[in-house]
């Protein structure tokens, strides 16, 4: 996007968040008061503050950077810390400055007005915007161009994708013009750089075409924003070395947050899913006497290995003949009442015991055998990343992509995992976890 039409999209959005924010103080007046007029006499100054101090901080939180090409969580989230922000620094000045402070009441109400109505405001920009046709120029090398070029016509259908080529740029009129940036329609929107080991005179256009306003992202970049994965194929050291992220899994509030969430959530559901823990042993006995339980061996945090424990759903000594495999469509292994425990995911239930032991958590990439981790990890030099966090019930790969029954979907799933890795939050963890009680009685993703 052009620099000058992000400045109007800024001062758009700017200038419908004061419109906004006045209307919610004013709601938020009546539905406390029932009168409005105190809102101009008593808690102008009040009023007067909040106008000033909330579109500062979403100035700081960078929530004008309204960015198109982006996921909607992405620009979602910055906004609603810059309103998080923006509601303490208000809360702060109205203690020490009692005699221009709003009635607790009404500040509740107009505050949980704003978070609703900005939001949704910001995602009808964004909606809109994201509708638009993109002109992307993209450069790098051939695999890398055509794996974007594909990425940009799933995500972005309508847009027009350019590819420049280093023995093009003097024949080509679009580029050889004195802007150095122009397509059919003037100037292109974004330019992904795609590849390792770029030429240098690819890399001299790039700079050419940044310096002139336009947004440049790498192939990384593109499948962040546009499917919210990474492309495990084209990481690497010095991608890794210098991407921005990945700072959750280090953070010790964070760590130590989610594992006091996931005590009492583990405790609180094995607790609760009692009864229905001894119907589905009761079931799987009666149909043919083998264990209720089913145990693996499976590969945890730092690589190291346990023991998961599952509602055993398939025959008995199922891999007795054929040893470890993948799980196929419609397993004639599963028995008919692990068919239906496994569509309502109460196999999964035991898991709990899992994460009370500190083996697994509730959010995180799902654990994998040990066979299947070696030859993994033999073909893709990223996939031990996977082991810097506990693995998890859930996670942002089962949420987003079916059951894995082969090499190709473990790589999809890995490019999920990847982005959980360098996003992870507990923003993102409630999010999954919200996703995840959304699908729980589908029978997507299930074998």
């Amino acid at each position: 996007m052009r620099t000058a039409a992000r400045t109007k999209i800024k001062l758009v959005v700017l200038a419908g968040d004061l419109c906004l924010l006045g209307l919610c103080l004013i709601a938020g007046t009546y539905l406390r008061l029932g009168e409005i007029s105190s809102l101009y006499d008593r808690y102008a100054a009040a009023a007067a503050i909040c106008l000033a101090v909330y579109p500062l901080s979403l100035y700081l939180s960078r929530s004008y950077e309204v960015q198109p090409e982006g996921s909607s969580a992405a620009n979602l989230r910055r906004p609603f810390l810059g309103l998080l922000l923006a509601a303490t620094a208000c809360s702060f000045f109205f203690y020490f400055a009692p005699a221009d402070r709003f009635g607790r009441g009404i500040f509740a109400i107009a505050n949980v007005l704003i978070l609703l109505v900005l939001l949704v405001w910001r995602l009808a920009v964004f909606l809109r915007l994201r509708h638009r046709k993109l002109d992307v120029l993209l450069m790098g090398n051939p695999a890398a161009v055509e794996t974007a070029r594909k990425l940009v016509c799933e995500f972005a259908p309508g847009s027009r994708t350019q590819v420049w080529r280093p023995e093009e740029e003097a024949t080509t009129p679009e580029l050889s013009q004195a802007n150095g940036a122009s397509s059919g329609n003037g100037r292109f929107d974004l330019l992904v750089l795609a590849g390792h080991a770029l030429e240098p005179c690819t890399l001299r256009k790039a700079a050419e075409i940044r310096l002139q306003g336009v947004l440049v992202w790498n192939l990384q970049r593109l499948f962040s924003e546009f499917s919210e994965r990474l492309p495990a194929r084209y990481l690497d050291e010095r991608w890794l070395a210098t991407a921005e992220g990945f700072s959750g899994i280090n953070d010790t509030g964070f760590l130590v947050i989610k594992r006091a969430v996931d005590v009492c959530l583990a405790f609180a559901g094995l607790v609760l899913h009692l009864p229905l823990l001894a119907a589905a042993a009761t079931l799987i006995k009666l149909q043919d006497g083998g264990p209720v339980l089913y145990s693996q061996e499976r590969v945890g945090k730092g690589g190291k290995s346990f023991r998961l424990y599952k509602l055993r759903t398939m025959v008995d000594e199922a891999e007795g003949a054929t040893g470890p495999v993948w799980a196929a469509h419609d397993d004639d292994r599963i028995t008919p009442v692990g068919r239906w425990l496994r569509k309502l995911r109460m196999d999964e239930i035991p898991q709990m015991w899992n994460v009370l032991r500190g083996e697994m958590s509730f959010v995180g990439p799902r654990p994998e055998r040990p066979v299947f981790v070696e030859a993994l990890q033999s073909r893709i030099a990223v996939y031990s990343l996977r082991h810097l966090v506990r693995p998890g019930i859930t996670g942002w790969a089962q949420v987003r992509c079916p059951y894995a029954g082969n090499e190709g979907d473990n790589l999809l799933k890995l490019e999920y995992d990847l982005y959980y890795l360098q996003n992870a939050s507990l923003l993102f963890d409630l999010r999954i976890i919200l996703k995840t009680v959304s699908t729980l009685a589908s029978v997507w993703g299930s074998r």
